[in-house]
């Protein structure tokens, strides 16, 4: 009897040693489970090894074969969630390599407590036999671990994650090598020589998007639609109180009801360019440019859009004499309406007293205004009020974010170099108290004292609420403004909540190479995403097939060819030649022949010359040379000069051979065009198409030397033309776009 007591009281000692905390599960690898692989990569290679041990008969192992390539960051290791608390000093173990010699920085061992680094060592040092690595635990575990289980709440945590890895700093094609692990013990005494690595920088912790919290304070899942919609409140709330109240506004139930006052209008390209002061609210006026199409029929509408400038004096001038990011001008020659506001103390609306204003920041009163720019797009004539979207660059780029936020009638949100997450903005002490200048939100330091930690909104946030609808984000990877890592690391959060929420394609994550710049490419992109979201293309029907299916769409746009509306066909040749499809020569060169012999048809024959340019046919030449100088209408010059453009990226030996030159006729052109409208689409376009830097840098010198076109527009220290050639000087060993 006696002997069945003892053997019962063994078994529960057993037990509660085994579960006891402050302690590892199978430390020597010689029973099943507790540790869990956790690998990146696939030429790691992650086991428990019964060939190598330090102590009893296993060990765990690491190996990379030496014709086993790797990148960086790869890594192969064990997790395993221990117990832990102040009275826990430190951990020991034991590791032994196969390789000791000169070549470095490759591969590493490490141990980590959480997610963060507090032992490493390349396998170079040491030698190949075991050795002992003991770690102080103290400075990780004497405040505790806080989770947050609610807006205000928090619960101490004694559970840690500790892992063991092999990490590759650089990435090897034939460097393998083997590594083993055995015995790891929780120290009840500090030990005497820790071997700790200097403390590491841990990445922002992201605010978990998919809670939300009750009526107690505490997160709950969002799982229903409810729950999603009590989540985009409880956002808005947050950046309310970053950014202070937001007024209502008054209904509007026509045009005339903004007061709309028109100071210029010039007819430019595809679309006429007004210069425009309208009534906010009372005694609040907007300043904007409105960029109207052309081409317009009755009962037509087509998508608008809110443009949206960067930090510069000239506010919405900026896109005027700004090459690489003028993309309302580029939407504008797309047919989409567009209106560009100043920001409040920007361009037309400086000075400002935000002292004085009704508002508790400057973000807010943007907001407002910005919302009462879709309040004016919604009456246009010209506007469909279901597709209303939003772009913006730099400052533009997060007052995009923050009207899609709020104003739910906005479809899509584009956003470029626009956001990061709060941390990641802090990238020296002090930074983000430039958030809280009367120009953004002063609250973030009166109420929140610039402390990131309690801001009451976050840019992922603002992102996740603009869901179900499109966020379209271009976050470059040298971003120095808005460092490119912080929306990185915010990707994966947003994805999930888009996918959770039903809407995975709606969140489009581009992050090209670049700095502070919204790239030729990546606003393509965006065009794409807008013609999607509102099913619209400046070619129609044929324009959607073609950038929907791509080579797929060739058929149907062959057959189009034979259509009888020239229109049409001009469309489908055009689409086929950006599918590397010259179908449409033969049929383009007949339209051309015929357009071109009738005076009122000279513009259509213009287009048409255009598409036999893109696809390098010379056909065009002798017409677009004419009336470049001597056309009778705008839209002939300006037409002309894009013909002239596209004939100058055709290869020269062929151009002399034909006895043609299409530069030295756009070099007479930036001397001699007087309309300030076509002069701008001259440069625009020249820049936009031309490929040779050098003819480019001659025919700005030229431009900018016009005696038409020498003022600078308001709010610029230079004219347009001179911004241009800069830029082209500038860039001259760099990719045209």
């Amino acid at each position: 009897m006696t002997s069945r007591i003892q053997i019962l009281i063994f078994i529960l000692l057993v037990s509660v040693l085994t579960l006891q905390a402050g302690a590892f599960k199978n430390a020597g690898f010689e029973g099943l489970g507790d540790w869990r692989f956790v690998t990146r990569g696939n030429g790691l290679i992650a086991t428990f090894s019964d060939q190598v041990r330090h102590k009893g008969k296993k060990s765990f192992g690491v190996s990379i074969g030496s014709s086993s390539p790797s990148k960086k960051n790869d890594f192969a290791g064990i997790t395993q969630v221990v117990e832990l608390s102040a009275s826990d000093k430190g951990i020991s173990f034991f590791v032994k390599d196969s390789y000791t010699g000169l070549t470095g920085g490759y591969h590493w061992m490490e141990m980590l407590i959480d997610d963060e680094v507090i032992w490493e060592s390349d396998v170079i040092g040491g030698d190949t036999e075991w050795r002992k690595v003991s770690l102080d635990l103290s400075r990780y575990l004497k405040h505790g671990k806080r989770i947050k289980i609610g807006r205000d709440k928090y619960r101490l945590e004694t559970n840690y994650s500790i892992t063991f890895r092999v990490f590759e700093r650089r990435g090897v094609n034939r460097f393998g090598v083997q590594v083993w692990a055995d015995n790891f013990t929780v120290l009840k005494e500090s030990p005497k020589d820790p071997q700790n690595c200097e403390k590491k920088t841990i990445a922002p912790s992201l605010r978990d998007l998919l809670v939300y919290y009750d009526e107690d304070d505490l997160f709950q899942p969002v799982t229903k639609l409810e729950d999603f919609e009590r989540k985009r409140r409880q956002i808005l709330d947050g950046m309310r109180k970053g950014m202070g109240r937001l007024p209502d506004r008054s209904q509007r139930l026509t045009l005339d009801d903004f007061g709309i006052q028109v100071v210029n209008t010039q007819v430019r390209g595809r679309y006429t360019k007004k210069t425009i002061h309208f009534e906010a609210a009372e005694g609040e006026v907007v300043h904007a440019f409105l960029y109207e199409p052309l081409d317009k029929s009755a009962g037509k509408t087509r998508p608008g859009i809110v443009g949206m400038h960067p930090t510069g004096a000239a506010g919405k001038g900026c896109f005027e004499s700004w090459p690489l990011c003028n993309f309302p001008i580029e939407l504008a020659m797309m047919g989409y309406v567009v209106i560009v506001p100043d920001y409040p103390d920007f361009g037309d609306s400086k000075p400002y007293d935000f002292d004085t204003d009704r508002y508790d920041s400057g973000t807010i009163k943007g907001v407002f205004n910005h919302m009462t720019c879709v309040d004016l797009l919604e009456r246009h004539p010209d506007v469909d009020p279901e597709k209303i979207g939003a772009i913006g660059h730099s400052l533009g780029g997060h007052n995009a974010m923050f009207l899609a936020a709020f104003d739910e009638r906005v479809k899509i949100a584009v956003s470029s170099c626009g956001w990061t997450p709060f941390e990641y903005y802090e990238t020296k002490k002090g930074r983000l108290k430039t958030w809280a200048l009367p120009t953004y939100m002063p609250p973030l330091e009166s109420i929140f004292h610039s402390d990131h930690t309690k801001f009451p909104f976050d840019f992922h946030e603002v992102a996740a609420a603009i869901a179900p609808r499109v966020f379209f984000s271009s976050s470059p990877t040298d971003d120095g403004v808005f460092p490119g890592w912080g929306p990185k690391a915010a990707e994966s959060l947003i994805s999930e909540f888009y996918r959770a929420r039903g809407a995975e394609q709606s969140f489009q994550f581009h992050q090209p190479r670049a700095q502070h710049r919204f790239p030729w490419d990546t606003r393509q992109a965006a065009y794409r995403a807008m013609n999607d979201t509102f099913d619209y293309h400046f070619h129609g029907t044929l324009g959607l097939i073609a950038e929907g299916e791509g080579v797929e769409a060739i058929p149907v746009l062959k057959k189009s060819l034979a259509n009888s509306d020239a229109q049409v066909r001009l469309a489908a040749a055009e689409l086929l030649s950006t599918l590397n499809d010259t179908s449409g020569l033969d049929p383009m060169m007949k339209d051309f022949k015929a357009f071109s012999s009738q005076k009122d048809q000279l513009e259509h024959a213009l287009e048409v010359a255009r598409v036999l340019a893109q696809m390098k046919d010379i056909s065009g030449y002798q017409l677009a040379a004419e009336l470049a100088i001597n056309g009778s209408t705008h839209g002939q010059r300006w037409r002309a000069a894009v013909v002239l453009a596209h004939l100058a990226n055709i290869d020269d030996t062929a151009m002399q051979s034909a006895g043609i030159d299409p530069v030295s006729v756009l070099k007479a052109m930036a001397a001699k065009e007087q309309h300030e409208g076509v002069f701008f689409v001259l440069v625009d376009q020249v820049h936009k198409i031309l490929q040779s830097r050098a003819d480019m840098i001659d025919i700005f010198a030229i431009a900018k030397a016009s005696k038409y076109h020498s003022e600078p527009a308001p709010g610029n220290r230079f004219s347009m033309a001179e911004t241009f050639h800069l830029v082209a000087v500038r860039d001259r060993d760099k990719t045209w776009r």
